[in-house]
């Protein structure tokens, strides 16, 4: 079963490709914190934010887009933007036949060995763009763990050490 943000995110997909558009607008809204809480806030009257969603983005963004934020202020779904976002991003990225990746590391990778990485990830799945999302994970000690499309790589020196201590275990 979907997420809200996802079905939301599908939904919008389907009207507009406009990703550059909508993290505009979305930027506009969330760049001052006492708007974006007032947007969010259920004692502000839905016509009062209403007002001021047509006042911030009419002539801006897409009449579509326009909608779509109208919609979400009306039914109270406005927190949700920021995973909605995230799950537009990943539907245009899967139209482009690209992926993003889960990149777990020691330390801070180096552009070319990421650009290296990605070139093989993408030979293997057969992908035409990748995006890492990468997390420092010290616990690791060394290498990498890499998730990608449910597949998980772990070329880690934890993960090895891990596995040189099962096949001893199993050859006693």
């Amino acid at each position: 079963m979907r997420t809200l943000e996802t079905r939301y995110a599908l939904a919008l997909f389907e009207l507009i490709r406009d990703e550059e558009g909508l993290q505009a607008a979305a930027a506009l809204l969330q760049k001052e914190p006492s708007l974006w809480q007032a947007l969010n806030d259920p004692c502000v009257p839905r016509a009062e934010k209403d007002r001021v969603l047509c006042r911030l983005l009419q002539g801006r963004v897409a009449p579509v887009l326009l909608s779509f934020f109208r919609l979400l202020s009306q039914r109270e779904r406005l927190p949700l933007l920021p995973a909605i976002l995230k799950s537009y991003h990943l539907l245009c990225l899967k139209a482009e036949n690209g992926a993003q990746a889960l990149y777990r590391c020691a330390r801070e990778p180096d552009p070319s060995d990421l650009a290296r990485v990605g070139e093989a990830l993408k030979r293997r799945h057969g992908l035409s763009k990748i995006e890492f999302q990468v997390e420092l994970d010290p616990g690791l000690l060394g290498g990498f763990v890499l998730q990608l499309q449910g597949i998980t790589y772990d070329k880690s020196v934890r993960g090895m050490l891990q596995g040189l201590r099962r096949s001893l275990k199993e050859g006693k």
